[in-house]
């Protein structure tokens, strides 16, 4: 088992043969998402993460163009540029969210200093680049697919930066023999909203960040343990989840 939290969940385990039952690879979505006469939305154009998971983001947006485009259809308007557009977008759109938010996630999903660090930075951005624009003036934001235009791709640049770095320090953790710290770990947040709290988040997570790095730093003096599985921390394979559900704050 490649997973480091498979494996230490399952190390004493014993297979009962038949017992069990699972999916794999559940996140999907389709290259081509509308065409003359019909379209698709939601999870059925495409789904991600069923634990860490932006499903009803995905839905929203998705429900809002295509209500918008059936209108104009409707109403005799040329929907074929909207068409092509959504067809172009939605998949980048799916790309890059997967990119900035999940890759490698599970890897360090066990470990409560990186995953808070993360978990703050991840939400803080997300109410940032999508959640204020949106409180401010839905009836535009929502017909704008997520990570459009030069913007999109630095936020999902800058993202995706960070969580690499969590992950390859994770990875670090594991093959080092480091004790993770979970225990007596108590999250309490004044809440997520697109005000100036967001800043103290963001700070937060910063300093979460930078305390991991330092961290990291001094296991960079330790000799690796030998251990089946674990692989370069400079090379983390992706990785998926496999059950749970979802929540937005924009449903």
């Amino acid at each position: 088992m490649n997973n480091p939290v498979g494996r230490e969940i399952f190390e004493t385990a014993k297979v009962i043969g038949g017992d069990v039952h699972a999916f794999s690879m559940l996140a999907y979505h389709s290259e081509k998402v509308c065409g003359d006469g019909w379209a698709i939305v939601g999870d059925a154009a495409g789904f991600i993460d069923p634990l860490y998971s932006p499903g009803l983001d995905f839905c929203s947006y998705t429900s809002y163009y295509v209500a918008d485009l059936v209108a104009r259809s409707l109403r005799g308007d040329d929907v074929a540029e909207r068409l092509s557009h959504y067809n172009h977008q939605y998949p980048i759109t799916y790309r890059y969210w997967f990119e900035s938010l999940f890759r490698n996630k599970y890897y360090y999903m066990e470990d409560a200093d990186l995953m808070s660090a993360a978990l703050l930075l991840d939400v803080s951005s997300y109410y940032i680049g999508l959640v204020q624009a949106v409180y401010r003036d839905p009836e535009r934001e929502f017909l704008n697919l997520p990570f459009m235009g030069v913007g999109g791709k630095v936020v999902r640049a800058i993202m995706s930066f960070y969580n690499r770095r969590f992950a390859a320090m994770a990875n670090r953790r594991s093959t080092t023999g480091y004790v993770k710290r979970n225990a007596g770990w108590r999250e309490l947040y004044d809440g997520f909203v697109p005000d100036r709290r967001l800043g103290r988040h963001i700070s937060r997570g910063l300093s979460r960040w930078f305390k991991c790095e330092l961290i990291n730093l001094m296991l960079m003096l330790r000799k690796p343990r030998v251990a089946a599985g674990i692989v370069d921390p400079g090379s983390v394979p992706d990785v998926t989840a496999s059950t749970g559900a979802g929540s937005s704050a924009l449903s």
